[in-house]
């Protein structure tokens, strides 16, 4: 529930599923169309990972600082 101008407001059903997109997206990128202020299409989403530099995962999936 979100608080706006003074009253309580439940999620809609658009809203609901556009969080529930970007928390499963995690990373990356979305263009949205939004009419009469509700979310109605996503029109594109960029899943983005970030390489990190100096580390990696061993084969246990820990990070490991990488060899000099």
């Amino acid at each position: 529930m979100v608080k706006e101008g003074g009253t309580m407001q439940s999620f809609t059903n658009r809203e609901m599923q556009l969080i529930k997109f970007i928390r499963q997206l995690g990373w990356g990128e979305v263009r949205l169309r939004v009419e009469n202020g509700q979310p109605v299409l996503i029109y594109e989403a960029i899943k983005t990972v970030k390489l990190e530099e100096d580390v990696y995962l061993n084969n246990k999936g820990r990070k490991k600082q990488a060899p000099v």
